[in-house]
């Protein structure tokens, strides 16, 4: 099943592409990907722990190219990319219609409504997707702006798991959240 691509306007009046990734975005996901992780708070990666090169990176798009429950999209502006969100699909027989979303968006473009976009776009695609039934995500119990956009396009909170990260410093709790599609 593929994706339209379709055009937007943030806040600021800039321009945003969101499309399906392809091969030839490898180099430009990898540095997007290494630089939110760079700097970020809210995702339990670091930026030296991220395993892909470029070559493994083109690998990664294709392989959600091929698999029908997954799904690669990236938000470009000026043909720069400035977002990514993944819909990984279960690949086992008995989880298959489950898929985890992941998402980054580069630190300049942050409240600019670019992951509302992304995620609005993975769920609307996971809707109409014949095998998909559940999607989840995993979030820091402290990314409360996280939390707050995932129950407005209609998660639940279905798990909590007390001082699973450790950041800083510091024991942080791992919130899970699902959404039915079906």
């Amino acid at each position: 099943m593929s994706f339209r691509s379709k055009t937007y306007h943030t806040k600021f009046d800039q321009s945003i592409l969101v499309r399906e990734a392809v091969p030839q975005d490898a180099e430009q996901l990898l540095e997007l990907k290494l630089q939110y992780l760079k700097n970020t708070s809210t995702i339990p990666l670091f930026d030296y722990e991220y395993p892909n090169d470029i070559v493994e990176e083109e690998k990664l798009i294709k392989r959600y190219q091929s698999q029908n429950n997954s799904l690669l999209l990236v938000a470009a502006h000026n043909n720069t990319l400035v977002g990514n969100i993944d819909l990984t699909g279960n690949t086992r027989k008995k989880m298959q219609h489950t898929a985890v979303i992941g998402m980054g968006v580069h630190t300049n473009y942050h409240n600019q409504g670019i992951g509302t976009l992304l995620l609005q776009h993975v769920l609307d695609w996971a809707q109409k997707n014949e095998i998909l039934r559940l999607v989840w995500l995993e979030v820091y119990a402290t990314n409360t702006s996280g939390i707050a956009l995932y129950k407005k396009m209609g998660f639940k909170e279905t798990g909590h798991i007390q001082g699973f990260f450790f950041e800083n410093d510091n024991y942080l709790d791992k919130l899970t959240m699902t959404k039915a599609v079906s």
